[in-house]
């Protein structure tokens, strides 16, 4: 697992985006060697269908990785709306992805930033829904509202803005890697 600190203010979504690619490199690694096979098989027998399916697999995949860039940079955006932020930890590994704030904050406003990822994913995925409504793809971004029950780090930061909900909160980092 990598661990990273950095400024707020340097936080981007291409550097999300690369943390998060990184993170999730083996499966992403699976589907385009899947894409790459299904498109050399359908130009060898000249077979649409197993292109299309390789092309159906890559367009799904995609939208898994964009709806997390979606629900962490929505994260990100929700730490930039207050004050008491200064850094953000961004910590990865094989199929894990976090953004910790480091900081003070209230709250409500570790309430708001805990529903504004699963939020932001959910409003993209209604989007989708009304743009292409046959298509399930809105379930890879409808599903981040799984991520708001308590067993899961989002619905922690619920229940703890929750909790403490006019009383300020010390954010501290986990142990950084350099």
């Amino acid at each position: 697992m990598t661990v990273r600190k950095f400024a707020l203010r340097d936080v981007t979504a291409g550097l999300i985006a690369k943390q998060l690619i990184w993170s999730c490199s083996l499966p992403f690694a699976a589907a385009a060697l899947d894409f790459t096979a299904c498109t050399f098989l359908a130009a060898m027998t000249t077979d649409p269908i197993l292109f299309r399916a390789g092309l159906w697999l890559l367009v799904h995949v995609l939208c898994l990785l964009c709806g997390f860039l979606v629900h962490e940079w929505s994260h990100v955006a929700g730490m930039r709306l207050f004050h008491g932020i200064s850094d953000v930890v961004v910590s990865s590994g094989i199929l894990r992805f976090s953004v910790i704030p480091v900081g003070h904050l209230y709250g409500w406003q570790i309430a708001i930033v805990a529903i504004l990822g699963p939020g932001g994913s959910c409003l993209v995925g209604a989007l989708v829904a009304l743009l292409a409504p046959g298509s399930f793809l809105q379930y890879w971004f409808l599903l981040h509202a799984v991520f708001l029950l308590p067993f899961f780090g989002d619905g922690r930061s619920l229940i703890l803005g929750i909790r403490a909900w006019a009383r300020p909160v010390g954010l501290r980092a986990p142990v950084v890697n350099r």
